[in-house]
């Protein structure tokens, strides 16, 4: 079909005490995002800790109750419906290819239920969503994410009116709640996240205790993405040199100019303060030396002119791409007349010519310099127009497309700029996460491109792309090359081996930790393939140390790789079979390539225009707390900059 790109987005499937079914709520489907605070509600600085009212709240929420009714299928059956309507626009859009998935997904069968007279059978619905809510390829769209989560809500409500257990399950749920998060208040980890998240989205779907779900959003959903980048950086793409000699065409007092201009100059960038978009401007400060001839009459004026100008061209950035505002310009001509002649060679009129000139000199390189202000104008905007054109296509096709078609782009995604530094900010958790639950530690001072990352964003956006997905070799290698033009040496195939291929577990599928000058990394399969063989499921686990040392920095493995069965725990029970001895061991000569015992940054340069601004050197990393600090700066400030870390 259509669907390319990302693999898609699976199901969170979480079973917890609760409020759905006879006595345990399962959670099967992640609820909508919230929706994202506006920027003047992220406080600069927040708590370290989580408010102890939280449990509090999450006990007293237990006496609000509220038994779902009528007017909640209502709504349920009004969303899938909406939900089902933008599918159909969607599958008509894609024309013939879409006949496999109308056939696949029961289309007519759905469709007659859903027309039905009074409210449709929640029964017949159930094996249609068991459709969706598997892991092929282009069910991770977003309209087919639209079309499961809206008919599992629509079926979990159905089941869940007139059920005598819903207020004992959601008392509980409430309970649970408060425990995880009197934990995760003292220890903010994954696991606990993980369920708070989880408990927090359903009670948001199903309307209930809406004070705190506002709250644990308010204290556990902060921005868990900042990138920092200096003007410099910023700017090293877009400065250039301007050397372009061109035709010159003008009529000035009656008089129609020709002859050729040779302009040179240099582009150069500048921020612009702005809290709510990125805006900067790009100024081409820049000279004219032209040589033309006028013709008015039988009279021919020779001229040699010198325009100096400063043109400048604003544009802002935001998560919808860029935009540029008109190009101004400044500019003052000044112009010497170096002959006059006629056609027949009359003095008198020669004569008469030259005083004609002095006299309107000024007024001419007055109207001369406001004509070559609307030549610049009109130069610098369609120069401008092609960049843009292409930088927009870019980022829609290769970024936000392909991010929103799946549900993975960001709920918030803020630019901002001061004098000196272009600042991005982002927020990624589906409506069953959880982001930050506080601001990250400091950079360095005056960094050229820093990042503050939160453990929550790669784990949520594994959890969401790579949940129950089997992801194999020949894909994976194809999109990292993709991504960063060339592959690691350490993940190149093995020449003679067969290919290999996982098959991600449905909970926490790529888990990552940091902790104080530490981090680690969790992969969860379900299955490993070897070619066509199929291997058991097994975890694989390693742990770094960030030192430091003279050069700057590098990670140093603790231990081994750790590869096991879930739930086993070396040294106690039964050891590992044979059949899990054989998959270890073919394990662990792959990831010891990939988890090496020594993880040492390297100098980065960046792509395209921007290799101008010469290579950056890490010159601060440092993790706690969930947070991940790296800062970089050009060679050689990098070193001096080292040294302030330590």
């Amino acid at each position: 079909m259509w669907c390319n790109g990302i693999r898609r987005v699976a199901v969170l499937c979480v079973s917890i005490s609760g409020y759905f079914g006879t006595a345990y709520i399962t959670l099967a489907e992640a609820p909508k995002s919230p929706k994202p605070a506006a920027v003047g509600e992220l406080p600069a600085e927040l708590p370290a800790e989580l408010p102890a009212e939280l449990p509090a709240l999450c006990r007293a929420a237990q006496k609000t109750f509220v038994p779902p009714g009528k007017a909640d299928i209502r709504r349920a059956k009004a969303a899938l419906k909406g939900a089902v309507s933008r599918l159909d626009a969607r599958l008509k859009a894609a024309g013939p290819s879409a006949a496999g998935w109308r056939k696949y997904l029961q289309w007519n069968q759905m469709k007659a239920e859903l027309a039905r007279k009074g409210d449709p059978d929640p029964k017949k619905l159930s094996p249609i969503h068991a459709k969706y809510a598997q892991k092929h390829e282009g069910l991770g769209l977003v309209w087919f994410i639209d079309v499961r989560d809206a008919m599992r809500r629509y079926i979990s409500t159905c089941d869940a009116v007139g059920n005598p257990k819903l207020k004992a399950n959601y008392e509980k749920l409430l309970e649970d709640l408060a425990g995880h998060l009197e934990s995760y208040a003292k220890n903010p980890t994954a696991e606990d996240a993980l369920w708070i998240g989880t408990a927090v989205g359903y009670l948001e779907q199903t309307r209930q205790a809406t004070s705190l779900v506002s709250a644990v959003r308010r204290h556990c959903c902060r921005p868990n993405l900042f990138l920092h980048v200096s003007e410099e950086i910023a700017g090293a793409g877009m400065t250039d040199s301007v050397d372009d000699t061109s035709p010159v065409e003008d009529c000035i007092l009656g008089t129609a100019i020709r002859g050729t201009g040779h302009t040179t100059g240099n582009i150069v960038v500048e921020l612009i303060p702005n809290k709510r978009q990125g805006a900067f401007e790009t100024i081409l400060h820049g000279v004219t030396e032209s040589e033309t001839v006028g013709y008015k009459g039988p009279v021919q004026i020779f001229s040699d002119g010198t325009t100096r100008f400063t043109a400048r061209k604003r544009f802002r950035i935001d998560e919808h791409g860029i935009e540029a505002r008109a190009a101004t310009s400044k500019a003052t001509t000044d112009t010497t007349t170096t002959g006059i002649q006629t056609r027949r060679g009359s003095r008198i009129v020669e004569r008469a010519a030259w005083k004609r000139v002095c006299k309107s000199k000024y007024q001419a390189e007055w109207i001369g310099a406001r004509h070559a202000e609307e030549r610049i104008n009109e130069r610098v905007d369609s120069r401008a127009e092609e960049m843009l054109a292409r930088t927009n296509e870019q980022f829609t096709n290769k970024f936000r497309k392909p991010l929103v078609e799946r549900k993975l782009f960001p709920q918030t995604l803020r630019f901002s700029t001061t004098s000196d530094v272009l600042r991005v900010m982002a927020l990624r958790a589906d409506g069953s996460q959880l982001a930050a639950p506080g601001s990250p530690p400091k950079l360095i001072a005056h960094p050229d491109l820093g990042v503050q990352v939160h453990e929550s964003i790669a784990n949520n956006m594994a959890q969401s792309a790579l949940s129950g997905v089997t992801l194999r070799e020949e894909e994976f290698l194809a999109t990292l090359k993709d991504l960063l033009g060339t592959l690691p040496e350490r993940l190149k195939p093995e020449e003679g081996r067969e290919p290999w291929a996982i098959a991600f577990a449905r909970q926490r599928p790529i888990s990552v930790a940091f902790a104080e000058d530490s981090f680690s990394v969790t992969i969860r399969a379900r299955r490993y393939y070897r070619g066509e063989a199929k291997h058991p499921g097994m975890n694989v686990s390693a742990d770094y140390k960030i030192v430091k040392h003279a050069d700057g920095f590098k990670a140093i493995r603790q231990g081994e790789v750790r590869i096991f069965p879930p739930g086993f725990v070396p040294g106690k029970g039964k050891a590992l079979s044979a059949r899990y001895t054989v998959i270890r061991n073919l394990l662990e000569r792959r990831f010891k390539r990939i988890f090496e015992e020594e993880l040492v940054p390297e100098q980065l340069a960046l792509p395209g225009k921007w290799e101008k601004a010469g290579k950056l050197a890490l010159a601060q990393w440092k993790t706690s707390n969930g947070w991940m600090v790296l800062a970089y700066s050009r060679v050689p400030a990098a070193n001096k900059l080292a040294a302030v870390a330590r």
